[in-house]
């Protein structure tokens, strides 16, 4: 029988060979033809052979193939079935989360967040929202005042009907687009806007809107189409039901709006003409069902102009204002409905007057606010002034500061005006403010990102008046300032010669505050800087910037570097001592590292020594104890003595005493 290996190259049915004396599989080839291999008792084209006559090291060739193959077919299996788990598993239908649905474009994947994409959801906080509400308020307003006016002045409907009927399918049109649109609108749920189609639209069914949208789309034109109804305008007082989408951007405007009392004060002037408007309006109206002319009270049509489309309206709209107003000063009303009317009209005027009165005593109130909140301030300084029995010339100074501060629109403590504020936006408004001016500081040009972030909340606005100093020569140097506005001047000690002025975006007295070892004027003022007018500076004190760097200490080292740069630019560096400093600097970890092994070895030692303390004062409690067990019997020996010594004497008459017994 051949051998397998010799013919290992013509098939490549594997068999594993089993020796008899190892008992190790061993891999070899057979030429067999594929009946003869179904017949052969194998599992997967794996046959065991025995007493296979190969030579010992043919053998152990043979036996470490077979176990490489061995545990690579068995590796291939697991990968099988492991890859068959995967497939069950991928074809079991996915569980859906309802919260990652409502808000599916931040937590699906792209692709769904493509699709998505394609609906359209409106969120009520952007400004297509706010300009699409100020149309729908303007079709509103127009509804509202172009209605009644056509019901009651004919002339007005009948001269502009086919502009009349432009504007009013205009506006149905505007309608409809705004009911769609509120169908898409978004709303806020645990924070976030849903994105759901369905569920916006459900939610927008459900509301109260969605009721008077629907009232203000019912078709009552097709009523134009009765004879005796055709194109009244007062078929279409349906529209205003839509009026809260008016009140819903009027709110918004306020909140967005610079001038919030301004905005109320002409919203509260707009609804009071809206009111006269319809006032005037019923009064034509009642006018004309009881008959021109008929009485003193009703409209006049017996006047020369009283015909004309703008007397009518201006007679009626000064007639509603009188009445409203409790004026009065009109002809009195005549007939029962007459009477009723104008019952209406006073009770109407004195809830205008009282509306009148308190809206606009708040909104004064509100815009004077401000204003008496720093007057309140200003006496306050001036009574204490008093008190102390300030000078005259410090007095006015201080009062010219303050008439600075409010001409200016300065606020001297601008955490108090943003404490209102989450810190992030607090950051970001210090970002926006100050950080353009942060940058002109050389040292900081190039600094990492965080720590100007954290550096800009940290600089306060200072105000000095004209002729105060800043700083002076000598003084040690706590804080440095950048010019925001106004102009200072380097004087000399007396103050009588100009050196150099600083204007807008300078910087001086960044360097005392570093500490830089080494440095000639020893973190001290080299000079005398005075404001010229009123100047509005920056300031960064050293503190707050060591505190900041303390947590960059690289950027610590390069500022510090940057300062020696300044400063060898000046020869104020000795060198020598920064060299030093910076040695000693270097040295500290080391002796930190020196100290710290010190501190262990004391630590091991009193250790050490707690352990000697316990196990001599254990080793002397237990001798005590040793004592006290001896001393027993003889202490009670002693005492048993001396009280029989005691009784006797006792019996024989001898006084004693415990001493002498």
């Amino acid at each position: 029988m051949a051998s397998p290996l010799n013919r290992r190259h013509r098939r490549t049915a594997p068999y594993v060979i089993m020796n008899n004396n190892t008992q190790l599989p061993a891999v070899a080839y057979s030429a067999r033809q594929p009946d003869q291999e179904n017949s052969a008792n194998s599992n997967n084209g794996i046959q065991i052979l025995t007493n296979t006559p190969l030579q010992q090291p043919q053998q152990q060739q043979m036996q470490r193939a077979a176990l490489s193959l061995f545990d690579l077919v068995r590796r291939a299996q697991r990968i099988r079935r492991w890859m068959r788990r995967n497939q069950e598993h991928s074809e079991l239908p996915e569980r859906s989360d309802s919260f990652l649905e409502k808000f599916a474009p931040a937590t699906k994947s792209e692709s769904t967040q493509k699709e998505q994409s394609k609906t359209w959801v409106i969120d009520p906080s952007k400004t297509f929202f706010y300009y699409w509400s100020s149309i729908v308020s303007l079709a509103v307003l127009y509804n509202c005042i172009m209605l009644i006016g056509r019901s009651a002045f004919l002339l007005l409907q009948e001269r502009l009907l086919i502009v009349w009927l432009i504007f009013d399918y205009l506006c149905d049109v505007c309608y409809i687009v705004d009911t769609f649109i509120q169908t898409r609108r978004g709303y806020l749920e645990q924070g976030l806007i849903v994105r759901d189609i369905a569920k916006l639209r459900k939610n927008y069914m459900r509301s109260r809107a969605f009721i008077l949208d629907i009232i203000s789309l019912l078709p009552t034109d097709f009523l134009y189409f009765v004879p005796k109804l055709r194109l009244v305008p007062a078929l279409r007082f349906n529209r205003l039901f839509r009026i809260y989408r008016t009140f819903e951007f009027s709110d918004k405007v306020e909140t967005q709006t610079n001038h919030p009392n301004v905005f109320r004060l002409v919203s509260l002037l707009i609804i009071i003409m809206i009111i006269i408007h319809w006032n005037a309006c019923f009064y034509f109206i009642i006018s004309r069902w009881i008959g021109y002319s008929t009485d003193g009270w009703v409209y006049n049509m017996t006047a020369p102009t009283a015909a004309t489309l703008t007397t009518q309206y201006l007679y009626c709209f000064f007639w509603s204002t009188l009445v409203l107003t409790n004026i009065g000063e009109v002809p009195p009303p005549e007939t029962d409905i007459e009477v009723l009317f104008v019952t209406a009209d006073f009770l109407t005027g004195v809830l205008i007057f009282a509306t009148i009165v308190g809206n606009v005593g708040s909104i004064i109130a509100s815009m004077n606010a401000v204003r008496a909140d720093f007057r309140q301030k200003v006496d306050q300084v001036k009574q204490y002034m008093v008190f102390r029995k300030v000078g005259k010339d410090l007095e006015r100074r201080v009062i010219t500061w303050f008439d600075y501060l409010w001409l200016q629109k300065q606020v001297a403590n601008e955490d108090i005006v943003l404490g209102a504020l989450p810190q992030k936006l607090r950051v970001e408004i210090a970002i926006h403010v100050h950080l353009a001016a942060l940058k002109r500081v050389p040292i900081f040009a190039e600094a990492q990102p965080g720590l100007l972030v954290e550096l800009v909340t940290r600089l306060k606005l200072q105000i000095f008046s004209p002729g105060d100093y800043v700083c002076k020569k000598g003084d040690i140097g706590k804080e440095m300032y950048i010019i925001k506005r106004g102009r200072l001047s380097v004087v000399s000690d007396d103050g009588t010669k100009i050196f150099v002025t600083l204007e807008e975006g300078s910087v001086f007295g960044e360097i005392s505050i570093l500490n830089i070892p080494g440095s000639k004027t020893g973190n001290r003022r080299t000079a005398n800087i005075r404001s010229v007018g009123y100047s509005d500076l920056f300031c960064l004190t050293k503190q707050d910037l060591w505190e900041v760097l303390a947590e960059y200490p690289s950027a610590r080292d390069t500022l510090i570097e940057r300062g020696k740069a300044h400063l060898r630019k000046d020869n104020l560096l000795d060198e020598e001592a920064a060299q030093k400093a910076q040695q000693d600097e270097a040295a500290i970890p080391e002796k930190v590292t020196r100290l710290e092994g010190n501190i262990d070895n004391l630590e091991t030692r009193l250790a050490r020594l707690m352990g000697e303390y316990t196990a001599n004062m254990a080793a002397l409690g237990q001798r005590l104890q040793t004592v006290e067990k001896l001393a027993g019997p003889r202490r009670e020996t002693l005492t048993d003595e001396k009280l029989s010594r005691k009784n006797t004497l006792d019996a024989i008459g001898v006084e004693t005493h415990e001493d002498d017994v």
